[in-house]
Formats: structure tokens, sequence, C-alpha cells
């Protein structure tokens, strides 16, 4: 097994295929997996992309051939088209229950997946694309945030696009991805005081601040803050200190210096796939 650094917002795990067992309609699972594989002599139940389940023979390792594999995969094999050294991703998701598809359909449908939730503009919609995201990755919806975050803090940061409406001119805001991502990673809570209160709805109060007003929706250039810290961010003789990557680390407000909290110190630099032989 090895680890690679991998494009995917994601770490997941991968299966390496062989000629000699496509040719036989077999995949072969490694020791280093056996453990989430079920000890003894069943059928177990593949998911597709789609979340088609299908019954498939499974053989485990203590078995007279001592090899842990699952049978019944030749129509899989051409069906995807899988030729030798292709991978596999696989995941548990349940008692028996496993996903496993090739690398370049799980990495496609979950980019689709991401392009779309980043243009979305309605919170209840939203919610149902995380949801959707968060079952077909397997990961829960706080750690696909944590993981969107990252991704998109590693973009470019754009000029910041303007909207005319009936002939007047205004700012675009910022997109309901972004302040879902902001919410959840911050939990309403200023970078720079660390304070927000609950509303009558029960939701955290915060509002996003674009550090460069002429710069767009980047998460090196929004900032959660209180509506205090903001008004200071406009109206106070105002100093900001960054560092070699972009992110603002610390502020000072008419000569009073403030640290300026950010997540992404907390989060993996980089995704991983696990490669299995």
């Amino acid at each position: 097994m090895e680890k690679i650094k991998t494009d995917i917002p994601l770490n997941y795990i991968t299966i390496k295929t062989t000629k000699s067992r496509i040719d036989k309609g077999l995949l072969a699972i490694p020791v280093s997996l056996i453990e989430i594989f079920p000890k003894s002599a069943d059928k177990i139940y593949l998911i597709d992309e789609n979340g088609k389940e299908e019954k498939k023979s499974f053989t485990p390792y203590n078995s007279s051939s001592r090899e842990c594999r699952i049978g019944g995969l030749k129509n899989f094999y051409e069906k995807y088209e899988i030729f030798n050294g292709d991978e596999l991703v696989i995941q548990l998701l349940d008692d028996k229950k496993y996903m496993i598809i090739p690398e370049k359909i799980f990495g496609t449908t979950l980019m689709a997946k991401l392009h779309e939730f980043e243009k979305i503009d309605n919170e209840k919609l939203l919610d149902e694309k995380l949801s959707s995201i968060s079952k077909f990755a397997n990961l829960s919806k706080k750690d696909i945030l944590k993981n969107e975050f990252i991704r998109l803090s590693s973009n470019e940061v754009k000029k910041r696009k303007t909207i005319t409406k009936q002939k007047i001119t205004t700012k675009e805001n910022v997109p309901f991805a972004l302040r879902k991502i902001l919410l959840n990673l911050y939990e309403g809570k200023c970078q720079v005081s660390n304070f927000t209160f609950l509303m009558k709805n029960g939701l955290p109060y915060f509002e996003l601040h674009h550090i460069d007003a002429l710069k767009g929706n980047h998460l090196k250039n929004l900032i959660v803050v209180s509506p205090n810290v903001h008004a200071q961010f406009t109206y106070a003789n105002l100093e900001q200190k960054f560092d070699n990557d972009g992110w603002l680390r610390e502020v000072k407000f008419n000569d009073n210096l403030f640290k300026v909290s950010q997540i992404i110190d907390k989060l993996p630099k980089y995704f991983e796939k696990e490669v299995h032989f």
C-alpha cells in the first residue's frame, strides 16, 4: 500500500486491478484491507455511482484459496472498460455493503456535484445537494465543507464581479455555498473578536467582509466578522498583515492590534488516496 497525493478533494482508498483477475471476473482484496470485509463466505452488496445495489459472491481470506476476493464482476469490468492497472475506489457503506466504482468515474461524478453545489443560490436546494454529496462520498456534511474550504482556498483570487440591475450596478453577493462553508467551520464566530450571538431562529449571526472590495468571493478574501468589527474594517484607521500564502493574520484598528483566526491552520494541506495492490 502507498499513499499518493490526489486532486480529488477527500482522502479515499483504491484497489489496483490486475489482468489475471479481470479476465476471471474477480477482484482480489489486498491483505491490508481484509479487516473491512466479512470473515466468512457470504454474499455482499456492491453499490454503483447511481446507488443501484447488486449482490455478489464473496470469498474470505481464510478460505482454501487463501485469497479474499469478490466474484461475478465480468460485466462490471466490461461496462466500465477496466484494464490492467486501473484503480477502483472502495468504500464500506454499511454491513456487507460496499461502493466500488472506477476512480475516473468517482472523481468526475464528485467534482460535478461539487461544481453544482457552488452555483446553487437557494438554501433548501443547497442542503439537498450537500446531503447528496455526503452520501456519495461517504463523509459527513461537516467534512465535505471542510474539504471544500481546502479546495476552494487554493484557487486563484480573481477580481470581484459587478451585476447591473435596472441600470443600478452593485457588487456580487457571496454565494450560498461559501456562506455555508464559513458558517459551519467558524460556527458564526468572528475571526477577530470570537464574538457571535444566536438569532431568533437559533442560528449564529455573522457578517462576511471582503478584505479587498475589488477582489472576488475567494476564501482568502472573505472573513467572518461581528457587526462591530465589520464597521471597524470600514471606518477605523486600518492596517492589515498577510502571510506569504495571502491569508490575513493581523489587523490593527486605531492602533489596537488583533490576531485573525484562520481555520486553514487546522485543516490538512492536501488530500491523499491509499492505493492497495
